[in-house]
């Protein structure tokens, strides 16, 4: 099993790329530490898309408490309602080689 976080983020989608790429190894670190499969992003008309793949639901709630991703959001004026997000338990998923 598996748990997928999507999340869209509202805004200037050049100024929210340049936060997101300042913060990329410190999110990526947060990740590492709960366990995260994978990680994508991508520019919108809106803003940022993010994906996140979990190996559990317990790994995404762990990282989305995660004090340092509460400062990195903060520092770049990302709030929780700029945000939309969606969770769903996975059936299956697929790495390729």
């Amino acid at each position: 099993m598996g748990f997928l976080t999507i999340a869209r983020v509202d805004g200037d989608p050049d100024v929210l790329i340049e936060g997101y790429r300042g913060t990329a190894a410190l999110m990526d670190g947060v990740g590492h530490d709960h366990g995260l499969v994978l990680h994508a992003a991508a520019r919108t008309s809106e803003g940022l898309l993010i994906v996140n793949l979990w190996p559990s639901e317990e790994g995404s709630s762990a990282a989305a408490a995660d004090p340092r991703r509460h400062s990195a959001l903060a520092r770049h004026g990302v709030s929780p309602g700029s945000q939309r997000k969606e969770h769903h338990v996975l059936e299956r998923y697929v790495i390729a080689p």
